[in-house]
């Protein structure tokens, strides 16, 4: 269960009852989050695919049916066709570097990974 959490662009940031955080982004660019999945598995790529053709080839590359999680992503293609994106971060300290540097949040270096995410979120909720 999530005790607090905050949307700050494309990214959700929750911190669970238990402390833990955890980062997804939900992408708005979803062919740059395929060419960043493709890249990260070595997986060739035609520049000129569509977002559709893109991110069925991955599916059935990696995946099973309609939806494949690669690594930190997880690509769907939905019943209309339309393909989404989103990634769950393994290094959450790595997500909660790339919010803090859009939003301004001031990170605390020698603070944990719970305490600046946990800190993080207060932030944007205050700043809205």
């Amino acid at each position: 269960m999530a005790k607090k959490s905050a949307i700050s662009g494309e990214y959700i940031i929750t911190v669970e009852d238990s402390g833990t955080v955890r980062v997804c982004k939900i992408y708005d660019n979803v062919k740059g989050s395929l060419r960043e999945c493709a890249e990260a598995q070595n997986f060739e790529y035609d520049t000129n695919w569509t977002t559709r053709q893109f991110g069925s080839k991955l599916i059935k590359e990696f995946g099973d049916g309609d939806m494949a999680e690669i690594g930190e992503y997880t690509i769907v293609k939905r019943d209309s066709g339309a393909i989404e994106s989103y990634r769950t971060y393994a290094n959450t300290m790595e997500a909660i570097r790339e919010i803090a540097a859009e939003t301004g949040f001031e990170l605390n270096e020698k603070s944990n990974t719970r305490q600046n995410g946990s800190k993080l979120v207060d932030f944007i909720n205050a700043s809205k």
